[in-house]
């Protein structure tokens, strides 16, 4: 970094410091959900492991979460985007968390844009109202709980 002229001039331009760190968290995120090793954008391989200790099947439902917050009187809400298959309202679902099963619940509502929906499907941004008040952090995966 240098001064130019009376004003601080960056060397990075915070622009492509922001893409950077987005692509990063985009192959963070596509690990977690793929389990092989991806090499990131800022140069750092990462290894998550896939959900063996859960028997679901890899055609299921996969919804990222990528902010959790609570609202009084509604509960806790993940937001994300769904990656394959279709929620729904009362759905049964397990929180993975590293590919470990963090938590189990169920959707008792889906907001998307200010508006209650019934369902969500591939690629909608929404948030997911869940029952309980569970430990859920940002880059879990929530999938269908398994029938039976």
């Amino acid at each position: 970094m240098g001064w130019l002229f009376g004003r601080k001039r960056d060397s990075e331009d915070a622009n492509e410091l922001l893409r950077r760190y987005n692509e990063a968290e985009a192959a963070r995120l596509a690990a977690m959900t793929s389990g092989v090793a991806e090499e990131t954008a800022m140069g750092v391989s990462i290894r998550v492991p896939g959900s063996a200790s859960l028997s679901v099947p890899s055609s299921s439902t996969t919804f990222l979460v990528e902010d959790v917050f609570t609202i009084t009187g509604r509960g806790t809400v993940a937001t994300g985007k769904v990656t394959s298959g279709t929620l729904r309202v009362d759905d049964d679902i397990v929180v993975l968390r590293d590919g470990a099963l963090q938590a189990r619940t169920r959707i008792t509502g889906i907001e998307m844009f200010r508006k209650h929906v019934d369902e969500a499907m591939v690629g909608e941004l929404s948030g997911l109202v869940l029952r309980e008040k569970i430990a859920i952090a940002r880059g879990d995966v929530i999938r269908l709980a398994p029938s039976g």
